[in-house]
Formats: C-alpha cells, structure tokens, sequence
C-alpha cells in the first residue's frame, strides 16, 4: 500500500517532468521561430533619418539583420540638411535651461498647426515620444542637443540644436550613419549598406504578408531579397513635378528644397500594394527659401532655417520697408502674408538680423553667408542696395520700437521680436537674406498607426511585417507641420518600427 506523502511525491515528481517537457518543447519552438527569422534579414528603404534610426535600434539594441537600400549614392536623404533641429517637450535640456514645456503643450501645438486634419493619436504619440527620442539621442549618440530655439507655431522653445559647429541635420545624419557602418564593420552578416539600389517591388504571400522585396542595382541587375519585414523610410515627394501635379498642381512652379531623390517611389508602392493614403495634397510651402544672387532664377533654393526667425528674425517688405507678419505664426500662415504682400516683387521678402541673432547662431550664419546667401551689411547701405521707400531714420526708429520689452506687436509675436538695441545708427551691422515661399515638405504618405503598422483602405494593419516611418507615411502632421517635428517624427516612428519588429522575433 502506497503511503499519502510517497503518492504525494511521485505526482509531483510527475507534473514536474511534464512541465519541463512542455517549457523544453516550447523553448525549442521559440529558438526554431527565432533563428527562422534572423535568416530573414529586416530590409529598410531608406538612408534618412528614419532608415538609420530603425536600423541602429534593431542591430545595437535587438541583434536583428538589417539590410539597408538607398537609391541615391550617399546616405542622409533630406534629414542631412535639417537646419533648425528637433522637437522635444519635457527634456533634460529644457530643465537646465529652465523652459516650463510638457508633452501636452506640445499636443496642443500640433493639433492647432494640423488644422483638422492628420490622424490624432500619432500626433499624441510624437509628442508624447519626444522626450524619449531627444534623451535616446543623447545617449546612445552622444550628440549634445543642449540649445534651444523656439519656431512658428510652437508656445516654448523646444527645438533642439547642438552648440558644436555643425548644423543639427547633418550632425545627426553623422552620428548614426557612421555608428551604423562601424557596426557593419564589427559583423557584415548583421548590417548590409546597399546604395545606389532602387526598390521596385515588395511581394506579399498568399497569406498577406511580406516575402520579399526586389531591387535594382546600379548596373541595372535586379535581385530579390527574402525578409519578413521591411520599414519604408523612403521620403517624400516634393521634388517630383509629376506628383505635385497630380496632387497640388498650384505649386508646381514653385522652387523646392528637396533633394532630386525626394520622388514619392514609397508613396507609388505602398499604394499600389494597397496602403491607404492620407493628405496627400496637404504640401508644405516654407516661406523663407534663399534666393541665391548668382542664380536668382534655380528651381533649387537653400533652405533659410527657421530658427532664423525663432532667434530674432523679421522679416520687411521690399516695397514698403515695413513688417507686415507675425514672423513666427505657422509657415502657411506666413506663407500665405508674403503672396499677398510681396506679390508684386516676385514674392520676395527681406530677412533681417541683429548681431544678437549672428551670436546665437553663428556657424550656420557663417554657411549662409559663405554661399552668399547672408549678407553681412549695414542699415544706411541695406536701404540703398534695396532700393527701400523709407528713410534710415524711419528703420531705425522700428527696429528699436521692435525691441523694446514693452512692445505689444500689432501681428501678434509675443515674444520680444528682435534684440537690435537702442543705440543703433546708420553704420550698425545687420544681416541681410533676400528670401521666398519654396515647396518644402509632403504631409501626406499611407497611413501608420501607433506601432508604425502600414495601413490598408479597410482601417486595419495592410500586412504583417510592413512598416513606414518619416515623410514617406501620413497621418502625423495634418495641413500644417510645424518646425522641428520632422526629425522628430524620424525618430519616433522609427524606433517604433524596431521595437514592434523585435517583438515578433
């Protein structure tokens, strides 16, 4: 006869071998399932922003494969010349330069800016995000990020900047593309960097989901990559007149600051694979594109940072010599008040600057006017070389009432408008950049959702393992971006993208 604790024993002995039977059996799935897909490489579209912050999370934080295309010869896309920075609210750098700012006001913010369109719970997402994104940068890519402007359209400074000597995009683009080809030389088989490579199809399974992506080499040789998931990060497509045609035939002749490869190919595939497609005629217009005086007539303009204006800027109509805008109300808004006022001079303005703005921002100025794009000048001699239809004495008189403490601004900028003194004269120095309305940015792409899940016309993910992140998606900005949240927007959503991919590894 068995004795209670001996029975007792021997069931337990029993469940406890089926226990580790089942967590063995279920281990060995899991491993099966795990190597299965890191035979799969994940593949990013794009060398941007968005492109090298989902490819640095997968490999240095989740050991996953990456293949990396990029049609052009380099990498960076339009992120490398971001020249104003990136958004955060509740950051480190705002604590120790003392700006009271939180996820909300920032909300609040984009939801004005996107003037009833865009998707709300991405921008909630962004915002609430951009804390996180700012400090990941920081940390993981010692970048400093420790100076602040504040754009049009935003209630604090929150666009962040570095105090080193190169512009924001560029320094970014510089310390994740170089981490990325660094970890590429540690493990090929873990980054592969292919430029000069044009995506031109992503197949889907009979089930739905991504196979395999096909792309075409600078020789012209097509090859297919085998991956379960793929992050299109591909951009925009404001430099594509056939796009903008269809979408906003009304800017068509405008000049752009997108790069020649900024021609909606992501746009084109998602939606031939079924993405849904949001505000896509919503395209940005940035009031302040330099007008080169060697070449006033290039289709291409530089982009005058709007952090120019969020430094002290202000702009003066050529015709009159007065101000006429809110320099720091949204980019349509400004916008709009230079093709009304300065339609007669070619849509042209005059963006004015004090020695305070130069101190502020001084290596970028030192670009600007390297390239002739700034000019370093002075009052009595900005009046004549415009040929203004006002006295010294009269823009003396305003720059001084501008930058009195107690002047209430009839446009509305609530902030101190300009830092140019009471002690000006006609020999004090100012900084002087003919500038005007250029097609700037696309808000509009296929739809994501919070986990940067592509989303199909029926309101639900399109198919497992597809992901968009960047310029390239729709939903985040609405009818109006505002300054700051591109980069931003980058890298949100591309972190999401690696986060949600290595939950499926």
């Amino acid at each position: 006869m068995i004795t209670k604790p001996i029975k007792r024993t021997f069931i337990y002995s029993i469940l406890t071998i089926l226990i580790l039977l089942t967590y063995r059996h279920t281990t060995n799935k899991m491993s099966s399932k795990t190597l299965l897909n890191l035979k799969k490489p994940v593949v990013v579209i794009g060398s941007g922003l968005a492109g090298l912050t989902a490819s640095n999370r997968l490999v240095s934080k989740y050991n996953i494969p990456v293949v990396l295309l990029d049609k052009a010869s380099s990498m960076g896309g339009n992120s490398i010349k971001a020249s104003s920075g990136i958004n955060g609210a509740g950051t480190i750098t705002q604590e120790h330069l003392q700006v009271r700012d939180s996820p909300e006001l920032f909300l609040e913010d984009t939801i004005k800016s996107a003037k009833g369109s865009g998707v709300q719970p991405l921008m909630y997402k962004l915002t609430k995000d951009s804390k996180s994104a700012i400090a990941w940068l920081q940390d993981e890519f010692d970048l400093k990020l420790d100076l602040l402007a504040r754009l049009g359209g935003h209630s604090q400074p929150r666009t962040h900047r570095s105090s080193g000597k190169l512009p924001p995009g560029y320094e970014i683009i510089s310390k994740l593309s170089s981490k990325l080809k660094d970890l590429q030389k540690e493990n090929p088989k873990l980054v592969d960097i292919k430029l000069n490579s044009k995506v031109v199809d992503v197949a889907l399974n009979d089930k739905g989901a991504v196979s395999s992506v096909k792309y075409v080499d600078e020789q012209g040789s097509e090859h297919d990559l085998e991956t379960s998931n793929v992050v299109f990060a591909s951009g925009g497509f404001g430099f594509s007149k056939e796009m903008l045609n269809k979408y906003a035939p009304h800017l068509i002749n405008l000049p752009t600051t997108n790069g020649q490869q900024t021609t909606g190919d992501g746009q084109i595939l998602l939606e031939n694979l079924g993405a849904k497609m949001i505000d896509m005629s919503q395209i940005q217009v940035h009031p302040t594109g330099f007008i080169d005086p060697k070449n006033r007539d290039n289709n291409w303009k530089f982009l005058a940072a709007e952090a120019l204006r969020g430094l002290g800027g202000i702009l003066l109509n050529p015709l009159t010599g007065k101000r006429f805008v809110n320099e720091l109300t949204t980019r349509d808004e400004v916008t709009a008040a230079i093709q009304k006022q300065c339609d007669k001079y070619n849509n042209i303005t005059l963006l004015v600057m004090s020695e305070k703005v130069y101190e502020n921002y001084k290596n970028n100025m030192d670009f600007y006017i390297s390239q002739n794009l700034i000019k370093k000048t002075t009052i009595g001699q900005m009046v004549q070389d415009f040929k203004l239809p006002i006295t010294e004495n009269e823009i003396i008189n305003d720059l001084q009432t501008f930058s009195s403490s107690d002047f209430i601004d009839p446009f509305g900028r609530s902030s101190i408008i300009n830092t140019f003194g009471d002690n000006l004269k006609e020999e004090s120095t100012v900084y002087v950049g003919e500038v005007t309305p250029v097609v700037h940015f696309t808000m509009g792409g296929a739809q994501i959702n919070e986990k940067s899940q592509v989303i199909g016309n029926d309101g639900t993910a399109l198919a497992p393992g597809l992901y968009a992140a960047g310029e390239v998606s729709g939903g985040v900005h609405g009818s109006n971006r505002l300054g700051g949240s591109s980069l931003l927007e980058c890298v949100v959503f591309g972190r999401t993208a690696a986060d949600n991919i290595a939950s499926l590894f």
